[in-house]
């Protein structure tokens, strides 16, 4: 047996060291890690519901170890107090603290000594939960547990393991510690994932194109797509696989589907995906392809499975196949914690059920204010074509302010039939998420307004709807040629003139003031703006990071760049004529 010995600044928290580990030098970075573990001390609320810590993420590295976003990746699972978990790799902290407030006993392993004790002070105040300092090949114990985890874990296994197969002897370490009955947890990026085919770095190297060239070696971290992941789980003695699909990615998941999802015939996954936007966190992305689209025909296909950007696997050693009852479940944690939302689509039958949940119940509702939250009732999942996704092929196509007007007429029409009777200005205060983002053309080509959450005490101004909706769906869209040079102001006029909606100036301004208080009342303290009064005059698309292949067709597309095109070509001559001159003067002093 291992011999371990505790150590820490702190005599109250325990961080067990075996005695003839050195630690692994693997971080962050010096900076980053002094300061989450500076933010940890300072906070008293290490909870997943904590607004302390969300008030200390500033950039990517503490995004990811502080955002309580992280544990959405375990939601859908249910742990009991009676379990024991082991989490190989624990790294800071972010996934041990969510497992630990399940009260679950659990251990983490982690082989840095600096990251240990951040995620012991992480997990400060919970006493079931042990961290351990040592090598996950090395880590030894006698006990046996319900739970295994390698969550961004196996990647790493070339760089830390010494063996002729790293990634299988990780796997058989796993292994060695589960019960006989256990379930070993994997989440990690697909080496074939769709943003890697469209130019984003590798997720562990930053070099675009990285892992589909397969240009891995023994020397770097290493993924896997999904049939060559199954089989490697195979060979290692887990027998029945159960795969699920993060959305973006398994970092920071908004959305997560089940197998089954793509196998329910009346079920359209990628329409849940047509907001989302994959994460290049090595920022050297030049997309070539619009993703939230591309997920429709790969859907029609049976391929968004092979393509997703990362997996989550839940692997045991028997042979019988087990089956989830739900199919998808989309979060909405980036709000404060009484808004935060569960939304499951659940398999019953050959039927589907859409149900709601808080995710802290128990989180304190702000003060009253203009706006509530409510959470609808149970309900069937209606199928249909979502209405905010034909803007989104329109404009990937080139689409027109005449395609946009199209477009738009029929939602403008459907808000003002729900209009206050004697009031065609005014709608009830249930229909300001009647947003295309929120309704569904059904096979009769009616529009049906789903997922209302939000509602107001009084009445609302239609326009203020109109606005938010066009505001929404076109900075989810890819940008247009046609488009590239209107403001959302611009744009706005010109649609809402053409369907019998004038908005004026003054509008616009009651509609960016609502629109306001609404997100504060949202994000809390954490709401900073842009205030919509400044972004209305952005340029269309503003909210969504434009690639540079977008950039280069906006740019080409303005008036000014064809302006000044005789210009360019008079310096590209210049320079031409300037270059030549020095050749031939340099030639001359040679001679």
């Amino acid at each position: 047996m291992t011999e371990y010995r505790s150590y820490y600044y702190n005599p109250d928290i325990k961080v067990w060291a075996a005695t003839s580990h050195n630690g692994i030098q693997y971080s962050d970075g010096d900076a980053v890690e002094n300061r989450l573990l500076s933010a940890l001390r300072k906070c008293s609320d290490l909870s997943g519901s904590s607004e302390e810590l969300r008030l200390h993420i500033t950039d990517w590295p503490s995004e990811y170890h502080l955002s309580p976003v992280r544990h959405n990746l375990l939601r859908p699972f249910s742990f009991k107090q009676s379990d024991r978990i082991l989490e190989l790799g624990c790294g800071c902290g972010a996934i041990t603290r969510y497992l630990g407030e399940t009260r679950a006993t659990v251990v983490g392993v982690e082989g840095s000594r600096r990251r240990a004790e951040i995620a012991a002070e992480r997990c400060r105040d919970l006493p079931n939960v042990s961290i351990y300092c040592d090598n996950i090949a090395e880590f030894r114990t006698d006990e046996k547990f319900d739970y295994i985890t390698l969550i961004g874990v196996l990647e790493y296994a070339p760089l830390f393991i010494d063996s002729d197969n790293p990634v299988n002897f990780c796997l058989e370490c796993a292994r060695s510690f589960l019960k006989d009955d256990g379930l070993l947890i994997i989440a990690m990026e697909n080496q074939l994932g769709l943003k890697y085919f469209n130019g984003s770095s590798e997720d562990h190297l930053g070099i675009p194109y990285f892992g589909i060239n397969d240009l891995y070696t023994g020397k770097t971290p290493v993924t896997f797509g999904r049939k060559e992941l199954s089989r490697r789980l195979q060979q290692t003695g887990f027998k029945n696989l159960r795969f699920f699909y993060p959305f973006p990615d398994y970092k920071l998941p908004e959305i997560i589907l089940s197998e089954d999802a793509f196998l329910h015939r009346n079920f359209r996954p990628a329409d849940l995906l047509y907001r989302l936007n994959s994460r290049d966190y090595g920022k050297t992305s030049q997309k070539v392809f619009f993703e939230n689209l591309a997920w429709q025909p790969l859907e029609r296909n049976g391929l968004i499975a092979d393509l997703a950007n990362s997996f989550l696997i839940l692997a045991d050693r028997s042979a019988v196949k087990l089956k989830s009852d739900w199919l998808a479940h989309v979060f909405s944690t980036d709000r404060i914690p009484a808004f935060a939302v569960d939304t499951v689509f659940q398999n019953e039958k050959d039927s589907i059920y859409v149900a709601k949940h808080r995710i802290f119940p128990q989180a304190p509702l702000p003060e009253e204010g203009h706006f509530r939250h409510r959470l609808p009732g149970r309900a069937p999942y209606v199928p249909g074509q979502l209405h905010a996704i034909s803007l989104q092929s329109s404009m990937a196509g080139g689409g027109t302010i005449d395609d946009v007007v199209r477009w738009a007429s029929p939602w403008v029409a459907y808000l003002s039939s729900k209009a206050l009777p004697g009031n065609s200005l005014d709608l009830p205060g249930e229909y300001i998420d009647a947003i295309p983002a929120n309704l569904l053309l059904d096979e009769s080509g009616n529009l049906i307004y789903f997922d209302a959450e939000w509602f107001a005490d009084g009445p609302i101004p239609l326009k203020w709807v109109l606005i938010r909706g066009l505001v929404n769906a076109l900075s989810y869209s890819p940008l247009s040629p046609a488009l590239a040079e209107l403001t959302f102001r611009d744009l706005i006029k010109e649609v809402s003139a053409r369907t019998g909606c004038e908005v004026t100036a003054e509008d616009i301004k009651s509609a960016a003031n609502l629109e306001d208080k609404l997100q504060r009342t949202v994000f809390g303290q954490r709401w900073k703006g842009p205030k919509n009064i400044d972004l209305l005059s952005k340029q269309v698309r503003f909210y969504t990071s434009m690639t540079v292949q977008d950039e280069l067709v906006r740019i080409k597309s303005t008036i000014s760049w064809k302006i000044t095109k005789p210009l360019r070509f008079l310096s590209f001559l210049l320079h031409r004529i300037i270059n030549q001159c020095g050749k031939l003067s340099r030639n001359l002093k040679k001679e």
